[in-house]
């Protein structure tokens, strides 16, 4: 395993890297970093934390159905070309907030961030590794995914700390000028070789793999075709159980901690133990990956997800919290680690941008809609309790319906049926 690492690094050690950067610098749209800096935001323009979060919830799902389409063009630009005006988007996106006055504007600021920091950032480090790397592509996407929990450890508790001197709205002018002065001209130069490389090697390997499939009449699978594939469908219910989920475990901590009996920071402590848990599993599902197919990963970690919330209904206190935390971190590192690989299984490469923009869109959606649905049903008298015990039923029906997809599934060294 770790001989096989080695190598992967040492091939493609310049891309992985990036693509971990991209994870890394996505910070700017996320709601971790937002939340740094909400209560400043809110006072500055008078607005109440039910109008500040609508505005977020509105322009996360407007960025999540955007990324349909922008996505895509990942498919038609070569990757440095297009994170150029990735990070174009992101640095307006900081200028914008900072300069935001009315609500409007915060809206479209907030709408920028998202879309080209948590979205188009993501996507792009995504779509790069599972389309160019065919041997060890899912330690890669596990490399590359640890981007994530990296900067949740960095850039919160410097934004923290930068607060005490900087105004906030000059932190993000700060933030736009880092993002045109350093990271713009530094991915440009930086994916020069890749441009030249590795792109150009896709490029003969797919001339090659359309003049086979034109001479076999093999089917070659656009975005047109797969929105008509049912086992596309029940990938995407699969896929959006963590966003869905997750975003609830954590925004609605205070009654969940209520509901076990517990307080706030007893319940808090069970975080960062799912967070070594969705490293760990992200490994090991990025090691069975290029060991033995998607299919084993595909089938387990909506299990564990059920497993953790069976568990964490189950009422037994401290030990049975930190343990559906582990499922639950760990299935959704698992899932993260899956999807892109899963789709290129199925689909291939060629259209991959646009594939998984569908998939990245539905997530999204599903994490901006869920503390809609949950808070409708408590303000209803449902206690928190009752609504993840629903959930159950949730992840296991999705996963009885993903069973014929499970079945047209063989190992990574032979081609999926029909």
């Amino acid at each position: 395993m770790f001989n096989d690492t080695r190598t992967l690094l040492k091939d493609h050690g310049g891309l992985i890297f990036a693509g971990f950067l991209l994870f890394f610098f996505s910070i700017f749209g996320q709601s971790a970093f937002f939340g740094v800096y909400l209560p400043q935001i809110q006072a500055a323009l008078g607005l109440s934390k039910g109008e500040i979060g609508g505005l977020y919830a509105i322009a996360t799902i407007a960025s999540g159905f955007t990324i349909i389409f922008t996505g895509k063009l990942l498919d038609k630009h070569r990757l440095r070309h297009f994170l150029a005006v990735t990070l174009i988007g992101l640095a307006v996106g900081c200028f914008t907030l900072a300069a935001a006055v009315t609500p409007l504007m915060l809206l479209l600021a907030f709408f920028l961030l998202r879309q080209f920091g948590q979205g188009l950032m993501i996507h792009s480090a995504n779509t790069a590794i599972n389309r160019y790397l065919e041997v060890g592509r899912g330690k890669a996407v596990a490399i590359i995914g640890q981007g994530g929990p990296a900067h949740l450890v960095v850039f919160p508790p410097m934004a923290l700390w930068l607060a005490h001197y900087v105004e906030w709205r000059m932190a993000w002018v700060a933030y736009g000028v880092f993002v045109l002065l350093v990271l713009l001209p530094g991915f440009w130069f930086y994916l020069r070789r890749h441009q030249s490389t590795t792109h150009a090697l896709w490029e003969r390997r797919q001339q090659a793999a359309a003049a086979e499939a034109t001479s076999a009449a093999t089917k070659e699978w656009t975005r047109r075709h797969v929105v008509r594939d049912w086992r596309f469908y029940s990938l995407c219910l699969l896929f959006v159980i963590a966003p869905f989920i997750g975003t609830v475990l954590f925004l609605y901590q205070h009654d969940i901690a209520a509901s076990l009996g517990i307080t706030p920071l007893a319940y808090a402590s069970s975080f960062p133990i799912s967070a070594v848990a969705m490293v760990l599993f992200s490994f090991a599902a990025g090691y069975v990956i290029d060991k033995w197919g998607e299919k084993p990963v595909l089938i387990a970690f909506p299990l564990c997800y059920t497993a953790g919330l069976l568990i964490l209904n189950a009422g037994w206190g401290m030990p049975g919290l930190y343990l559906a935390m582990i499922l639950m971190g760990g299935a959704g590192g698992a899932a993260g680690t899956v999807g892109g690989p899963m789709i290129v299984h199925l689909y291939g490469t060629r259209h991959l941008g646009g594939i998984k923009a569908i998939l990245f869109s539905v997530s999204i959606i599903a994490s901006a809609l869920s503390p809609f649905i949950f808070g409708f049903l408590m303000d209803r008298g449902y206690a928190i309790t009752t609504i993840l015990s629903w959930a159950v039923y949730y992840t296991s029906v999705i996963w009885l319906v993903a069973i014929p997809v499970f079945a047209t599934l063989k190992n990574k060294h032979n081609k999926t049926e029909g």
